[in-house]
């Protein structure tokens, strides 16, 4: 690797469409959500901006420690967690069809890069030594046992589909044959997709890590300061990440179009399929209430499951 190659590794991490632009963007769409979810509760909301000012306020307050805490566990997880998610930035196509990094069988990665920030969660709070923090991540443990198997199965059945694992053949795969969306066999996969999705991303009725009005903030609960906004940061970015691995899954991923002699291009396309799947997973938190971990585990394990294993039956069987 020459030093213009290491210039512009540095850059996509950095800046697009690593770290800069995945936490821009990702607090942008979370404001929005914030303002929408109060429309939706009849009240006014805070300003789309929020976050930013939030973000702001957390990093100039002091940073505390617990005494009881495992530092290097405590202060290190929320980095980790931010950084894994910046990997997975770089795996995912943004701009065009071909993502910054390549790999041969790139989704495999990116389910493993994106399970980091649960497992450094998980971390955090254990390591805390709050009693909140502790629950909160035992609660975190039998939850991602249960939309995580859900969330890899049904992967695997588009997979199967498109005969790769690579996420660049399988955009090239709906260029040529449409959307994965629009497949029947592959449907129930893809609402199990979004079901375990809502999970992975913490929200309504799966937000039980962090019930706020049972265990304060669950793993969080001890972080506050910079800690804090990194751990915010790292939640937003994922919520890009996550969305991004849909669109690119079963909506083509970013594709430019031409209007006229206008000409739309692929980032464009990008932030609306990726605006859309955020604004699908605030409506359904704004609509149901959460349910107990065992309720959870239980929906997961059997209507989530089953909905992947009909899909994958379907794609194996019917030509």
């Amino acid at each position: 690797m020459n030093f213009l190659e290491i210039l512009q590794f540095i850059y996509n991490s950095l800046v697009f469409p690593g770290l800069l632009f995945a936490s821009v963007i990702g607090l942008l769409y979370i404001g929005i959500d914030r303002k929408v979810t109060g429309h939706l509760q009849h009240r006014i909301g805070p300003p789309i901006w929020q976050e930013f000012l939030d973000f702001g306020k957390l990093m100039t307050k002091e940073d505390i420690t617990p005494a009881a805490a495992i530092k290097p566990v405590f202060v290190g997880a929320p980095l980790l967690a931010l950084g894994s998610l910046a990997a997975v930035m770089l795996l995912l196509p943004v701009a065009s069809a071909q993502p910054s990094l390549r790999l041969t069988a790139d989704i495999i990665v990116i389910i493993y890069l994106l399970n980091i920030p649960a497992i450094s969660m998980i971390l955090g709070g254990y390591s805390s030594g709050s009693p909140f923090a502790i629950a909160g991540a035992g609660r975190y443990i039998v939850q991602l046992l249960g939309y995580e198997f859900v969330f890899i199965l049904s992967i695997a059945t588009i997979a199967v589909k498109v005969g790769t694992l690579n996420l660049t053949d399988i955009i090239s795969y709906q260029t040529a044959n449409g959307w994965l969306l629009l497949d029947w066999k592959l449907l129930p996969a893809i609402v199990a997709t979004l079901i375990a999705a809502q999970g992975k991303l913490l929200r309504a009725p799966f937000d039980i890590p962090e019930a706020e009005t049972e265990i304060v903030a669950g793993p969080l609960t001890e972080y506050s300061g910079p800690k804090l906004a990194i751990w915010r940061t790292a939640y937003n970015v994922e919520t890009i990440a996550v969305a991004a691995l849909l669109v690119s899954l079963f909506l083509g991923g970013p594709t430019p179009y031409t209007f006229g002699n206008i000409q739309i291009p692929a980032i464009v396309d990008f932030l609306i399929k990726t605006f859309l799947i955020v604004m699908l997973t605030t409506v359904v938190r704004n609509i149901v209430a959460r349910v107990r971990i065992d309720q959870a585990l239980k929906f997961y394990w059997t209507f989530g499951v089953l909905l992947a294993v009909i899909s994958m039956i379907l794609v194996m069987v019917v030509p």
